[in-house]
């Protein structure tokens, strides 16, 4: 497979797991619990967050629950104000233990507990059998979505924020599927659709609201 397509077809691929992974799934429904979903969904959804690289969804939904109430200050995991910017950037912000009061309510949901405990087991897996299958398809399938999501988790909380308040980049609008009005989220973390061009958030609205 050329390079060239090999990489646009992963870029695509990447774009499909911010949507509905990340940010329909770990952001809108299990952080903000903004609407309800099957179970189905859930999983589907808790897979292709794990395929970015968000690890635990307990760490990652605890870790955004804990920078929204403690947003900008010395006790928010991920401010590019009091962690440094390139600390943020780099992915430096995430939270050794989650305090369980910010989490309780995931720990009832059996399928949010099975990737917490099985996350690493199901990615090394996903990977073994996609490069026994083929490089291309590892890399598309795989790898691009990891690379990626680090790339992204690292802007979105470095850019997210400029001088100690949430702001609006057209970068992270690009690399979350339309989250970039981060400004507007903060001021009503129930809203569904941010923007006109908030892409994920249209999509939820239609599908779960």
């Amino acid at each position: 497979m050329n390079t060239f397509v090999m990489l646009l077809v992963g870029f695509i691929w990447y774009q499909f797991i911010a949507m509905f992974g990340l940010s329909i799934g770990l952001h809108r429904k299990f952080a903000h619990k903004q609407f309800e979903t099957s179970k189905w969904f859930e999983v589907f959804a808790l897979y292709l967050a794990m395929l970015a690289g968000s690890r635990s969804p307990l760490g990652w939904v605890g870790a955004h629950r804990i920078h929204h109430r403690h947003s900008d200050t010395e006790e928010d995991p991920h401010s590019p104000k009091h962690k440094g910017f390139w600390n943020v950037l780099i992915n430096n912000w995430r939270v050794k233990q989650i305090p369980r009061h910010y989490v309780r309510d995931l720990y009832k949901n059996p399928r949010i507990m099975f990737f917490h405990k099985h996350w690493l087991k199901l990615h090394i897996a996903t990977a073994v059998v996609t490069l026994l299958i083929s490089v291309p398809l590892f890399i598309i399938f795989v790898l691009s979505p990891l690379v990626l999501g680090f790339v992204s988790y690292g802007i979105f909380n470095a850019l997210g924020h400029d001088e100690g308040k949430p702001t609006y980049n057209w970068l992270i609008g690009i690399l979350s599927a339309g989250e970039g009005h981060h400004d507007v989220h903060h001021a009503n973390p129930g809203q569904v659709q941010l923007s006109k061009y908030d892409f994920a958030g249209l999509v939820a609205k239609k599908l779960f609201t």
